[in-house]
């Protein structure tokens, strides 16, 4: 198993991705047997599956990752004690903990890692939706800006209707096509913002929650 697969198998718990396309497969399901309420929730942001924005975190976390043993470490001595022996978690924590006094590591080191951890998290999320967002911006400018411009075509043309019918009609068939592709365009970006930020909040979320539980089993 290589390190990044090892870093994922130490927030992500196994099954998960199925179940999420279990969730989506079903609410396909629901949608298809009522057309107006498929019509209503087709500009919703779905939040798809995560897996490979949690390849890209974990990648960064690899490559991030501190010289000696740090959160990390001690996260994956955490999980690998659950699962062969039947301690409570404060138990899980001190068995791993012990570990690391070996190695002269203090819990201030492992929060402040885990903190650091988190600081790049974050980083990567604002680099992101940076990112979308000036796409977004730059396909929304492109398209809108055509509509604009195809719009009073087509209002001119309205007003020599049955001398120019042919090109009228030509003329709201791209329009309809333009609609088309900006709605694609923006459930596509918000679709993979929902996904990163739901992959970002579990990753955060299990590094928080260790944090709390350093703090109060670790003294």
């Amino acid at each position: 198993m290589s390190f990044i697969d090892k870093i994922k198998s130490v927030f992500i718990v196994p099954g998960a991705a199925t179940l999420i396309q279990k969730d989506a497969q079903s609410s396909q399901e629901d949608t298809s047997n009522n057309k107006v309420e498929a019509n209503t929730k087709s500009d919703e942001v779905k939040v798809e599956s995560t897996e490979k924005f949690i390849d890209i975190l974990s990648g960064i976390l690899e490559n991030n990752n501190q010289t000696g043993f740090d959160y990390l470490e001690f996260k994956k001595a955490v999980q690998s004690i659950a699962k062969i022996q039947h301690l409570e978690e404060s138990a899980q924590f001190k068995t791993a903990y012990a570990a690391a006094m070996s190695m002269n590591v203090q819990p201030p080191h492992l929060i402040d890692s885990a903190n650091r951890y988190l600081m790049i998290l974050e980083a990567e999320l604002t680099k992101f939706n940076q990112t979308a967002n000036q796409f977004l911006k730059t396909q929304v400018g492109t398209k809108e800006q055509e509509s604009i411009e195809l719009n009073k075509t087509i209002q001119q043309k309205e007003n020599q209707f049955q001398q120019l019918q042919i090109e009228l009609e030509k003329h709201h068939k791209r329009m309809n096509e333009i609609q088309a592709e900006l709605k694609s365009v923006k459930i596509k970006v918000d679709s993979n913002k929902a996904s990163f930020k739901h992959a970002y909040d579990q990753l955060v979320g299990q590094i928080s929650s260790d944090i709390q539980k350093m703090e109060q089993y670790l003294k």
